[in-house]
């Protein structure tokens, strides 16, 4: 919730119109989620996470930005941003893929999930955990939105 709290600071700033389905450490059902962004037409929806492993992963190898679309309007959104991020942050890629998940499914607007890193993984926690790379990451993830939206 810090990173998204930063990023809507981050779109404010640029002009943009934020909604938050989410404003405190409150627990909603994805369904409502989904309803609230199909009420609200954005241009786009992006759900924002950090990422976790089962008990058979390997918490040291496994690391980066993971990228979820599922309707084939939020592909480009998807790859756009995931390369983005990627690049102007310097952090290892974990891939783009289609799934279906419940915040990746709204097709009301193109819709992708972010997982920004692997809290399991101890090298990306400290990273995840910095105020200082969470502000940048807020203001990369923003100009990436911004550059998506002008060029679409």
């Amino acid at each position: 919730l810090i990173l998204s709290k930063l990023l809507q600071d981050e779109l404010i700033a640029r002009g943009a119109s934020v909604y938050m389905t989410r404003k405190a450490e409150e627990d909603l059902y994805p369904k409502d989620r989904v309803e609230m962004i199909n009420q609200q037409v954005p241009d786009l929806a992006l759900s924002v996470h950090y990422n976790a492993l089962p008990d058979y992963g390997d918490a040291l190898k496994t690391q980066g930005i993971g990228t979820f679309w599922y309707h084939s309007q939020a592909h480009s959104l998807a790859v756009f941003l995931h390369n983005y991020l990627v690049e102007k942050l310097d952090r290892p890629s974990y891939g783009v893929f289609w799934n279906n998940l419940a915040l990746a499914r709204p097709t009301i607007a193109p819709s992708v999930l972010l997982e920004l890193g692997f809290m399991i993984n101890p090298y990306e926690f400290e990273w995840i955990m910095n105020s200082q790379e969470q502000q940048k990451l807020a203001k990369v993830l923003a100009d990436g939105i911004v550059e998506w939206v002008r060029s679409n």
